[in-house]
This record gives C-alpha cells, sequence and structure tokens, in this order.
C-alpha cells in the first residue's frame, strides 16, 4: 500500500469536488504535503482526519469549530464534543418533528378545503384572532403575494408561505364604497397561540362564504356575500377579508383555488 495520494484519488474517495478538499485545508483542517512535482498529496492520517470531518459537517458543525476540536482532539474532548452532537440530533428531531406536524396540518388543510361548497353564505361565531399584518394605502390583487413574502420575512422564525398558518388579506373599505372590490388595505397571517401578533381580528359573528377558481370575480362571490347579509336583517361592521385556502401554491389550476370570503356583521 503506498503512503501518498493524489487529490483527486482523495475526491473520489469521499466523493467530494477536489475543490471541498482545498477548501478544508484553506480553513486549517486538512495538511496535505506536496510532492516533487508541487501537487498535493495527502496521507492515512488525512484519510482519517476526512472521516472526522465528514461526520461533523453532517450536523452542520461550522469549519471553526471543526478545527478547534481537530487541533484539541483526545478521549476528553471526544466526549464533550458528543455531548454536543447529541444536543445537536435532539434539535434536529424536534425540527423534523415540527416538519412533519406542519405537513399534516398542511394536508388537512387541503382535504378539508378542497371538499367545501361553495356559494353558500353562512353564519359563524369567531373568537378573537391573532395576527400580523403588512398595510399599504391600496394593495392591488397582483400585489398581494409579494407583499405576503415580504411579511413573511419579518417572522421567519415562525411564518411560512407555504406552511399550517392561513394567509389572506383585507378589501380597502374607501375603495368599496366607490365600487371598487379590487383594492386591499393589508396582508396578513393568522398565528396559533403564543406566536407573535400585530393585532386580533375582533371576535363576534361573521357571514362568510367559499368560493373557487380565480381571484377575477372577486366581484360577483363578494356581492353574494352581501346580499345574503341584507337578506338576514344584518349590515357589514367592517371591511371584509380574503382567506387563502388553496392557491397558487398547491396547485397549478386556478379551477382548484379555494378562497374564504368573510365579513363582521351586526344587527
Amino acid at each position: 500500500m503506498k503512503d501518498l495520494y493524489k487529490i483527486h484519488e482523495i475526491a473520489r474517495l469521499f466523493r467530494l469536488h477536489p475543490d471541498t478538499l482545498r477548501y478544508y485545508e484553506e480553513r486549517g483542517l486538512l495538511h496535505p504535503v506536496r510532492g516533487e512535482s508541487g501537487y498535493r498529496m495527502y496521507t492515512i492520517q488525512d484519510v482519517c482526519t476526512l472521516n472526522v470531518i465528514r461526520s461533523l459537517r453532517e450536523l452542520d458543525l461550522p469549519t471553526e469549530d471543526i478545527r478547534f476540536y481537530l487541533e484539541r482532539r483526545s478521549v476528553e474532548e471526544t466526549l464533550s464534543l458528543l455531548d454536543r452532537q447529541e444536543s445537536l440530533l435532539e434539535e434536529k428531531l424536534a425540527s423534523l418533528r415540527a416538519a412533519r406536524q406542519e405537513a399534516r396540518q398542511r394536508r388537512d388543510r387541503l382535504e378539508r378545503y378542497r371538499a367545501v361548497p361553495e356559494g353558500q353564505v353562512r353564519l359563524t361565531e369567531e373568537g378573537p384572532r391573532p395576527y400580523v399584518f403588512l398595510r399599504e394605502n391600496v394593495i392591488l390583487e397582483k400585489e398581494i403575494d409579494f407583499l405576503l413574502k415580504k411579511l413573511e420575512g419579518r417572522h421567519q422564525d415562525y411564518i411560512k408561505v407555504i406552511g399550517a398558518q392561513t394567509m389572506g388579506a383585507v378589501l380597502d373599505g374607501e375603495s368599496l364604497r366607490r365600487g371598487i372590490c379590487n383594492h386591499f388595505s393589508c396582508v396578513f397571517f393568522l398565528t396559533p397561540p403564543g406566536g407573535p401578533r400585530d393585532a386580533l381580528l375582533p371576535a363576534g359573528r361573521y357571514a362568510g362564504l367559499f368560493y373557487r377558481g380565480g381571484y377575477d370575480h372577486l366581484d360577483r362571490h363578494l356581492e353574494t356575500l352581501l346580499q345574503g347579509v341584507r337578506d338576514r336583517g344584518l349590515s357589514p361592521a367592517a371591511p371584509p377579508l380574503e382567506l387563502y385556502h388553496i392557491d397558487v401554491h398547491d396547485t397549478r389550476h386556478e379551477s382548484e383555488y379555494v378562497t374564504e370570503l368573510q365579513v363582521l356583521v351586526e344587527d
């Protein structure tokens, strides 16, 4: 067995790009020798060191921390590292469990809302709903997704556009009074108890309906909702809001979109 190995042999052995080995050298993790021709040459000790590096990189350990460990490696340091490794694995397990729960909640949402009847006005009692929002003077329908992404960025540790939270937009009251139905005053995410919140959607009685398809017939669906409110002898107490239960993030087919219109009502 030979004592020294070329960079391409080591890269092939570990299924790495040679640039990765050069990077590890730059970061002080590997110390190859130079052969007579000036090429990097690696020893069996480098192979063993790479085994350690690969194991620690799988835990997303920073290269600086890996270098610190390699320079001080001993049984005591390894035991200490194993304590940290166990802690990191527990964090990963917790993250995976949360991701699995979120996937289940998203599945539940899709299965629930793809089966709802559309166009039927109903009354429901809603408790106070915490939410975070982003307000603009006038938001056009085509701007909603951009602003929801912007709002997500402010709360990226808690909220995802493709996630379990319900997102929506509030129609602009002044525009509605002028007969314009596709202007909005803010976008929002409903948040779970204990999560971030900017305010609460007020508790009370809400009239609502579901509709399928794109948003170009919002005026028609809104009129159906408001007529249902009038038929019950009630009046809107706040601007209507839209809740996006199935949208472009879930399907490329507009016919499968499911949106809920809600409006707080009073006698």
